[in-house]
């Protein structure tokens, strides 16, 4: 995916710090996916939300603190090349050839592991 635009948002009700990523996806025609990195004081699950009627993915990504409070450094500076994420999955998806998935209802999947890749030069 690449990371479209990042936003720090905090919301009182409940107390709660957060990152919202907008991004495009690479392997999914027209797909978006909006990630909201927390924490790992939080109590979200880290999953992804796929639509099977909506070109749009909402997940949550836990973050170790240390990462967490550092997040808002990466994107302090604009680079040519936009920052990109990978996501691991616990479910396979099925994507046809012109890039579109293929999927019958709505997925709930855990996320098993990110990657960031931030753009330095």
């Amino acid at each position: 995916m690449q990371i479209q635009s990042v936003e720090a948002r905090y919301d009182k009700h409940p107390e709660i710090m957060y990152f919202n990523l907008s991004c495009s996806l690479l392997n999914i025609y027209k797909g978006r996916c909006n990630l909201f990195l927390v924490s790992s004081k939080t109590f979200l699950k880290q999953e992804l939300n796929i639509k099977f009627d909506r070109a749009i993915m909402e997940g949550n990504l836990i973050a170790t603190d240390i990462f967490f409070q550092n997040f808002h450094n990466f994107f302090s500076s604009k680079f040519e090349k936009p920052a990109k994420i990978e996501l691991f999955i616990n479910d396979n998806l099925k994507i046809s050839n012109q890039g579109i998935l293929q999927i019958e209802n709505d997925i709930i999947t855990r996320i098993i592991n990110y990657k960031f890749y931030l753009p330095l030069l």
